[in-house]
């Protein structure tokens, strides 16, 4: 078994945890690849002064996330240097009232990725179709991370073929329409969404809810867990082969 952790924020987490022990053990369980998102300057510097073969990151300027202190000067400088494999997470999210700033940010970070060719991790919170009608201007390879909005805006945004990751989010009856959805278009990796915020209390080792995130969408959608990980398999070829 392997299994990618397609959206963590790793930098995050080790404010409050040394990694080394819990990326181990995650190894050893067949968690062998982690996707984090940096959203701060000290995660990209923590990055920076931690490489490590199992991790690769991005970063960007979110949508609704306050202690985001990234700015555009910090992405260029990342995209000059060949630091990152992605610009994100960024997007548009309805629980930020500043919509003409997102806008903005949202625009200048799909430019900056077109023109440096790099993937991009969106984040998108309501407004998908607004978010549909920018993204297809921009033929990029996209990762839409955690998305749990209506079917309807799935529909719409897996246009783009851009491929998904699956999260605990959906994970549920009353998303299961979204989630087969999902895995009939075929293009699904799963994620964590791991943060220091998101820890719960005696947790040991919070990586390894990816397994089970992966175990339940098995037992929610009837599909086995090697059918589900070929498909993930073919989704990570399908995104970084692009990169």
């Amino acid at each position: 078994m392997s299994i990618i952790d397609a959206h963590c924020h790793l930098a995050n987490l080790a404010d409050i945890t040394a990694l080394e022990p819990l990326l181990d053990e995650a190894e050893a369980k067949g968690i062998t690849r982690f996707v984090s998102s940096a959203l701060r300057k000290s995660e990209v510097a923590w990055h920076l002064q931690h490489p490590d073969s199992r991790i690769i990151f991005s970063a960007g300027i979110h949508p609704n996330f306050d202690e985001c202190d990234l700015d555009m000067k910090d992405l260029k400088k990342l995209c000059d240097e060949k630091s990152i494999w992605a610009i994100g997470e960024i997007g548009l999210d309805n629980g930020n009232p500043e919509i003409a700033v997102q806008r903005k940010e949202f625009v200048q970070q799909l430019e900056l990725a077109a023109d440096y060719r790099l993937p991009v991790v969106l984040h998108i919170v309501g407004h998908q179709e607004e978010a549909y009608k920018t993204l297809k201007q921009y033929p990029l390879p996209y990762l839409v991370h955690g998305y749990a909005g209506s079917t309807e805006g799935f529909l719409q945004l897996k246009r783009l073929e851009a491929v998904f990751s699956i999260s605990s989010r959906i994970l549920k009856e009353e998303k299961l329409d979204l989630l087969t959805a999902m895995l009939n278009h075929k293009r699904i990796l799963f994620e964590t969404d791991i943060t220091q915020y998101y820890v719960h209390e005696g947790e040991s080792n919070p990586l390894l809810r990816l397994i089970d995130v992966v175990e339940k969408c098995s037992a929610l959608s009837g599909i086995s867990v090697p059918r589900l990980l070929g498909m993930q398999a073919v989704s990570a070829r399908f995104l970084w082969a692009k990169n």
